[in-house]
């Protein structure tokens, strides 16, 4: 079991990798171990083998299609259409940005109309008192919220709540 440690060590040992501790802890294991040494002088024998072997050179089918794909990965993405090249889609096909433009008219319009009508200011003169106060207790409970003071009709405050509760007793 003890041998198994150290043979797995034994390419760094040969490529000199170790730290000088461990390096010095494997060759007192060398001297006692005649299996790991004769493992050791394998290794080297091999390692020389094949330092002296000839790289192979790749055949040309192979560079070419080396050559090929890192073309095809260099290559620069495709880029967004620009705003002009937009521009001229839809100038080249009028009939479809007319029905888009339609759509979307009819789209702010429909939601304009669907959406709660609230009286304008000259018209809350005509709610009764009970009315106005209920108005005005919601109205200050917005005026509370900090997020909601910033808001010009908010800052006309005193303007609107004077239009609300005094407008009847001018009537009177």
């Amino acid at each position: 079991m003890e041998c198994e440690a150290y043979r797995s060590k034994l390419l760094e040992y040969v490529d000199g990798d170790l730290t000088a501790a461990a390096h010095a802890e494997l060759e007192a294991h060398l001297t006692r171990c005649p299996g790991c040494r004769e493992e050791e002088h394998a290794l080297r024998e091999t390692l020389a083998l094949v330092a002296r072997m000839p790289a192979p050179e790749p055949p040309e089918v192979f560079w070419q299609q080396y050559l090929r794909e890192l073309r095809q990965k260099v290559a620069p993405a495709p880029r967004l259409p620009r705003l002009q090249n937009w521009l001229a889609t839809l100038t080249a096909r009028p009939i479809p940005a007319l029905a888009v433009g339609i759509a979307l008219f009819l789209a702010v319009f429909l939601t304009w109309q669907s959406s709660p009508e609230r009286p304008p200011i000259r018209e809350l003169t005509s709610l009764d008192l009970a009315q106005q106060l209920v108005l005005s207790q919601d109205l200050d409970m917005l005026r509370e919220m900090d997020l909601l003071e910033e808001i010009d009709l908010l800052e006309d405050w005193e303007l609107i709540q004077s239009r609300i509760i005094e407008g009847p007793r001018k009537a009177t």
